[in-house]
């Protein structure tokens, strides 16, 4: 019995070092090397009818099968744009939209070189025309009312969960708005 036991334990131990394996149709492969895969294959598209819904539509984004919540207004992949369509337009769609007319300007690198800790936090703030030397090209640019940065799409959630940004679907409690005024009392 304590062989079995020690048995278990060292297969444990070799899984441990050797980190996660994931099996395809090739053999294994770890997962690291499925990162070294296109970019753009990671990425995928799709137009869905919403059941019960008449001729409802409704566009998703994912990465790496995992879908993109609506929580940018803009997000550009390569050389593509998607932009959100929410529930109250009149048209029958929402989620996102491939923005088909898009034809992204000549983005040259501007500003200071990508430091480290932008690198390891997985994104910075900045316009879609102004993308910093030594941005990985797997990184996608997203806009989200005042808010732009590039970011790594596996920070995507970590940046939205920063930045306290939901779902532009979920409910959320409305802005309120004060107006002050005040004027010169002359006696």
């Amino acid at each position: 019995m304590k062989q079995i036991t020690l048995g278990a334990v060292q297969a444990l131990l070799v899984l441990a070092v050797l980190g996660p394996v994931t099996l395809t149709a090739a053999g294994c492969t770890t997962v690291r090397s499925r990162d070294e895969l296109d970019p753009e294959a990671r990425w995928t598209y799709t137009i869905r009818e919403l059941p019960g819904r008449g001729e409802q539509l409704r566009g998703e984004l994912s990465f790496r099968g995992r879908r993109v919540p609506l929580y940018f207004s803009e997000i550009v992949v390569g050389g593509r744009r998607y932009t959100a369509a929410l529930r109250t337009t009149g048209d029958g769609f929402q989620g996102y939209r491939e923005d088909d007319a898009f034809s992204p300007a000549e983005i040259a690198a501007v500003g200071a070189e990508l430091g480290q800790a932008e690198q390891t936090r997985g994104w910075y703030l900045s316009e879609l025309t102004e993308r910093r030397p030594g941005t990985p090209e797997d990184w996608i640019w997203v806009r989200r009312e005042n808010l732009a940065a590039y970011l790594n799409p596996r920070r995507l959630h970590a940046f939205a969960s920063h930045y306290q940004l939901a779902d532009m679907h979920e409910a959320r409690e409305p802005r309120v708005q004060f107006m002050f005024s005040y004027g010169i009392h002359s006696r």
